[in-house]
């Protein structure tokens, strides 16, 4: 019996195990002790009735990373934090959805998915042997703008482990048997997602914004994945996963002076070269608000998207964005959650974004609503798009926003992996540490008037596409009753095929 069928055994059995013999019900205590219990717990007169309110935002600095290059090009951040003897270790490269052929949309992620599937010569098992043997774990993905491997070990294991995902970055096999498997697994992911509302909402909505012509609004196919084989895959491979084109970020007990020869071992053998020059991302204008419905027979929510193209990452209205969208929809607190969620119970959760990418990613108005307040939904996510750029947003409440964002700042540097995380993704937009230094003093200075500026200029409630997937027979009516915009019906088999 081999190590995991033994794992699995034990589970087993301890699940079948005989419970624990049921001990008689304790006698129901009376009345007279009840009231003794009630005075027992009554708060005092003192008990206070109001929640503290927060200090100052405290001064947070991302460790600055010792930089090393090697000489293939392949750029190296060091940040040593020697509390664990762990290392997380993130790379991140070309290779995202972005640069997904036109004509095969869902290669990048298919690539990227294959890439620990079996690599340097040894297939997917073994590859998870060697790893689970060295307790280290390896994740491989992709984003819009970059393909990712990130790598946890104990620091005694790095020299091992680092040379496990050099293979998976550098000499993927994409075996033929692999590729088969996880593209029969795609398909049928792809063919369930009809059945899924939020996932037709989620595909259909791009789509419409941007179009077939731009990145971010291309979709995979049943069709184009089949059409995917290793030759696809390796030869994106070789196009975008280039050291010049890569980031290499170690957190963690990594004294540069004794690992960094670890890295060049590992990855120095990793041909030179950079990827290919970034495609053009201009975005699309939407000329009007539109409904675009989409029938699911019997759903019993109504899956919602209301948005438009959005900003680049590199916008200089980053930090009063990322305010605004706090107050909108962006917190548990925002103004959409409280209408939609608290005030009228028409979800479980209403929010918003900014897909801040390396082109302007989409900004999005979401929520799964009841389908008997689908057209009152609609009018009250209306009601905020436009009450927002309207009115002054009273000071307690920017307040708020922006001490939930300066005081979450620490999570995003509190784990080894978290730091990675972040580091990486500044890198990927061509930033470095020393953002975050004044992150938490450029959010306090967003004002009232910031807000309403930036809201006015990129929320656009009366340029918006609108996608509702849900029960036509019942929400249709009413939606068209609510004089929003013009309805124009879809179908779910033009965005997932």
């Amino acid at each position: 019996m081999n190590r995991r069928a033994a794992i699995l055994t034990a589970l087993l059995l301890a699940g079948c195990a005989p419970s624990a013999p049921v001990e008689a019900p304790a006698p129901a205590p009376t009345a007279a002790a009840n009231a003794d219990t009630v005075r027992a717990v009554s708060p005092p007169a003192t008990y206070p009735t109001t929640p503290p309110r927060p200090g100052p935002a405290p001064t947070v600095r991302v460790p600055a990373p010792v930089r090393r290059t090697l000489p293939n090009g392949l750029t190296v951040l060091y940040v040593q934090r020697t509390e664990l003897p762990t290392v997380q270790a993130t790379l991140v490269t070309r290779g995202g959805q972005t640069d997904d052929p036109a004509e095969r949309p869902g290669l990048a992620s298919f690539t990227a998915n294959m890439l620990d599937e079996g690599a340097g010569g040894k297939n997917a098992l073994e590859l998870a042997d060697a790893l689970d043997a060295l307790g280290a774990t390896l994740v491989t993905g992709a984003s819009w703008d970059a393909a990712q491997v990130s790598l946890y070990s104990l620091r005694s294991r790095l020299p091992q482990a680092l040379g496990l995902m050099a293979d998976v970055v550098v000499r993927p096999d994409f075996p033929a048997n692999e590729v088969a498997r996880i593209r029969d697994q795609t398909v049928t992911e792809l063919t369930r997602a009809r059945d899924n509302p939020g996932v037709v909402a989620s595909r259909a909505f791009p789509a419409l914004v941007y179009g077939s012509r731009h990145p971010y609004g291309r979709l995979a196919s049943t069709a184009g994945v089949r059409g995917l084989d290793r030759q696809a895959l390796s030869s994106f491979h070789r196009r975008f996963y280039r050291p010049g084109s890569s980031t290499l970020v170690l957190v963690g007990d990594v004294d540069p002076a004794t690992v960094h020869p670890l890295v060049e071992r590992a990855f120095g053998s990793w041909a030179a070269g950079t990827a290919p020059g970034l495609p053009t991302l201009a975005a699309p204008t939407v000329a009007g608000t539109r409904i675009y419905l989409i029938d699911k027979p019997g759903a019993a929510q109504s899956e919602i998207r209301i948005g438009h193209p959005g900003v680049a990452r590199s916008h200089p209205d980053y930090f009063p964005l990322v305010v605004l969208n706090t107050l909108l929809g962006g917190s548990f607190t925002s103004r959409l959650n409280q209408n939609l969620r608290e005030a009228h119970g028409y979800t479980y959760g209403a929010g918003s974004s900014f897909a801040m990418r390396r082109g302007a990613g989409p900004f999005t108005a979401s929520a799964a609503v009841v389908t008997a307040k689908t057209d009152s939904a609609l009018i009250e996510f209306f009601r905020e798009l436009n009450r927002i750029r309207s009115e002054p947003v009273p000071a307690e409440e920017l307040e708020r926003a922006k001490n939930f964002l300066a005081l979450g700042l620490p999570r995003q540097i509190e784990t080894n992996a978290s730091l990675a995380g972040t580091l990486a993704d500044l890198a990927v937009h061509g930033l470095d540490a020393s953002f975050y230094d004044t992150y938490v003093q450029r959010i306090m200075a967003v004002t009232p008037d910031d807000v309403r500026r930036v809201a006015n200029q990129h929320v656009r409630p009366g340029q918006a596409v609108v996608v509702v997937v849900g029960d036509r027979s019942v929400i249709q009516p009413g939606i068209q009753a609510a004089g929003i915009a013009a309805v124009e019906l879809r179908e779910i088999g033009e965005f997932v095929q």
